[in-house]
């Protein structure tokens, strides 16, 4: 009987690494937009890489609070919990899937999805992501300049502010197409505004340049075009989608400044006019000389 022990002990500590081997290839993940328009909708799906028929349960939660509990065999398999801010569209609910329609503000925060396995028994949660319900701008940024002509040696010295929506939006800076160093912009926040969009506080946001025109290629009276981008969320790259995006650009003319002479003209006169300009200067000198002794 002892012996019978010893040996099945091994075997069912090898049968349990190979089970947590295999269920570490298991993988879950939440799609959704991590952006949507106030009033708008959302659709969460709950993905994975397991046998349908092996899944026991899914959840869906909102801070770390379910909202939506799938349990296979149940009838009704599904239990929805009232969600702040939004409305669950239950003809269209699966296992995996949700939609939220007419979202609202309460209902941004924390999303995540949980699946389980009856057997094994087994259970894994998905990355946390973050939902924001947002109020697009209305209209392109405004950038202000002083003046429209420099020469190549000024700063280019500009302030650009958004529209008002939220979040606040946030401001890049470009040159000619390419992004300036934000070493050479100063951002000034954002200010509340006046406006509200059903209850909700929006905002502006505003940013200066500084920049120097001596770091651009020299070439003769070329035109400048300035791009302030207004985004939601921040700019990353080029390729990058955006929930709400305006830009404004404008152009300027910089001047080419001609050079000082490095010397004085030099006249260039012949023999002839030198040879007399010599005959009047002596006249003069004898002239001046009788007017001495007077």
């Amino acid at each position: 009987m002892k012996t019978h022990r010893v040996w099945n002990i091994p075997l069912f500590l090898h049968m349990m690494v190979v089970l947590v081997a295999g269920m570490s290839d298991v993988w879950v993940d939440l799609r959704m937009p991590r952006f949507v328009v106030h009033q708008h909708n959302a659709t969460l799906h709950c993905d994975h890489n397991v046998d349908a028929d092996s899944i026991y349960k899914v959840v869906f939660y909102k801070d770390a609070k379910h909202f939506m509990r799938y349990i296979r065999n149940r009838d009704p398999p599904y239990e929805i919990v009232p969600l702040t801010g939004a409305v669950i569209d239950i003809a269209t609910v699966s296992s995996t899937t949700v939609t939220l329609e007419k979202l609202d503000f309460p209902a941004s925060g924390s999303y995540a999805c949980e699946i389980a396995l009856d057997s094994p028994l087994y259970s894994k949660v998905s990355r946390v992501y973050e939902l924001n319900i947002i109020v697009r701008q209305r209209y392109r940024p405004k950038i202000k300049i002083k003046n429209k002509r420099f020469s190549p040696n000024d700063f280019l010295d500009a302030t650009c502010h958004s529209a008002p929506a939220h979040p606040a939006p946030h401001l890049t800076w470009f040159i000619n197409n390419v992004k300036v160093d934000e070493k050479l912009t100063v951002p000034h926040g954002t200010t509340p505004v006046h406006r509200r969009h059903h209850g909700m506080q929006l905002s502006l946001t505003s940013s200066s340049l500084h920049f120097p025109l001596s770091e651009l290629e020299r070439t003769p009276n070329q035109t400048v075009d300035i791009t302030c981008l207004s985004t939601i969320p921040s700019y990353a790259s080029v390729v990058d989608g955006f929930a709400d995006i305006q830009n404004h650009t404008i152009s300027m003319n910089v001047f080419r400044i001609e050079p000082a002479p490095t010397q004085l003209p030099v006249m260039i006169v012949s023999p002839e006019n030198s040879s007399s300009r010599r005959h009047a200067a002596r006249i003069i000198i004898v002239f001046m000389f009788l007017v001495y002794l007077i």
